[in-house]
């Protein structure tokens, strides 16, 4: 070993253990890489506890409330959490906490206001629509809950993230919450005399929402500094709703990419067929994994090497992140390919054998997410979020189209094909914009 891998080595030691920043990067990234893991295992752990107790139709029922859900709660959040994380780590760095006390409030004022109106909306659609379907209506009604409750926890986990408490942020949202939810329904399955049905899994889900959020309260109790208290709170509602919105928008068309998909073939197609996409979807998530993971920790150092203008660097930072991310989602998708069928019978039931075919069309389109690296965080970390916002809007409303002339034709393949298609084309269009704004090619090759 040459005298300078070993000085970037006892670097990197000194680094971790530092309280500077470099060692908060590094245990914030290694936390936050660890949350993202778990909260996909989990996601799939908790999957496989539903598949089992409600079957594929029940599923469904489930799956099309919960996308319903939480795309509704995009516009309760209104871009505001990532507003949050700014302003209060701008007003922990100058000791302006007047202005952070005055956004918390307002940002929970705004949040209840509008979920009490989505609320009175979507009963009002339930009412006019007539929906017959007992379980799916009561399903819908435990739901609603959730709008508010995921919108609080953002809003929670943004403030945590502000004072740059990264893992009590991420936490309570990405870990907690699911990891309840799978304590929940796994006790429900255990009682041989409780049937599980999609309602009471709701409720299950809204009880540990419930309980997550009280969690990061009394974290953000505990870590709120004592001048934040003392201070008088100020507002600034105009130029807060002039920044929170165009992150409202890209949050949303993000959104909309993600769930147009199951709340479509919610509507098109038969529940059972929102049972078995769900479970292809959740699969997918895994050929990603990695390239999610690597993500969180890459972005920090993505504004720094920008900055500085170290081009070379960020270069071969982001090529070796794509290889890196494709390395691994390659063999996803070829164990998908050849024993998929098999392993997803086996691990949740003989009615999700017919997920084979999505997931392996969603695997495929998670490969070449994976390949082309990490496009997007490129373009928001380096001052360009505007050509995100531009892409993942066309890119949305492709998904919506070919999702409605897919489905009719070939049910959960069509959906799968929508989505990976306009995934394709999100990564092609946003590789081309990085090439032409920052002067390098992210991709893995």
């Amino acid at each position: 070993m040459s005298a300078e891998d070993n000085q970037q080595q006892e670097s990197l030691r000194d680094g971790w253990r530092g309280n500077g920043l470099a060692g908060r990067l590094l245990r914030g990234g290694a936390g936050s890489l660890s949350a993202q893991i778990a909260e996909v295992l989990l996601g799939l752990l908790l999957l496989v506890l539903l598949a089992r107790g409600l079957g594929a139709e029940g599923l469904g029922v489930y799956a099309f409330v919960l996308g319903l859900m939480t795309l509704l709660s995009v516009p309760t959040r209104m871009g505001l959490p990532p507003l949050i994380v700014r302003e209060t780590a701008r007003g922990q760095a100058s000791g302006a906490w007047g202005p952070v006390r005055g956004l918390w409030r307002w940002a929970h004022g705004v949040a209840m206001g509008l979920s009490v109106l989505v609320a009175l909306g979507l009963g009002g659609v339930i009412i006019v629509a007539g929906v017959e379907d007992e379980t799916l209506r009561s399903t819908l009604l435990w739901g609603v809950l959730l709008v508010p409750l995921l919108a609080l926890l953002g809003i929670r986990t943004a403030a945590l993230r502000g004072l740059r408490h990264v893992l009590a942020g991420v936490l309570p949202g990405q870990v907690i919450r699911p990891g309840l939810a799978v304590v929940l329904i796994g006790l429900l399955l255990w009682l041989p005399a409780v049937a599980l049905t999609p309602d009471l899994a709701m409720a299950m889900m809204v009880l540990a929402a419930v309980l997550a959020f009280a969690l990061g309260v009394l974290w953000l109790y505990r870590v709120r500094p004592p001048e934040m208290t003392r201070a008088a709170p100020e507002y600034d509602a105009r130029a807060w709703f002039a920044a929170a919105w165009p992150m409202a928008l890209s949050h949303g068309f993000q959104q909309i990419n993600r769930y147009a998909d199951v709340i479509l073939l919610g509507i098109l197609a038969a529940s059972v067929e929102v049972g078995v996409y769900r479970t292809a979807a959740q699969g997918a998530l895994m050929v990603a994994l990695a390239l999610k993971a690597l993500n969180m920790v890459v972005a920090p150092y993505i504004t720094r090497l920008y900055n500085q203008g170290e081009f070379g660097k960020l270069q071969k930072m982001a090529r070796r992140t794509a290889q890196a991310a494709l390395a691994f989602a390659v063999p996803s998708v070829l164990v998908f390919a050849l024993v998929g069928e098999w392993l997803l019978v086996t691990v949740f039931g003989p009615d999700f054998g017919a997920a084979w075919l999505p997931l392996l069309i969603l695997g495929l389109g998670q490969v070449f997410n994976a390949g082309f690296g990490s496009t997007g965080l490129l373009l928001n970390m380096t001052g360009h979020e505007r050509d995100v916002t531009r892409v993942v809007a066309v890119a949305a409303g492709l998904n919506v189209v070919l999702n409605l002339a897919l489905i009719p034709l070939f049910g959960v393949a069509g959906a799968a094909a929508a989505t990976s298609v306009s995934l394709v084309v999100w990564n092609v269009w946003l590789w081309f914009v990085v090439r032409r704004r920052l002067r390098i090619r992210c991709s893995a090759f």
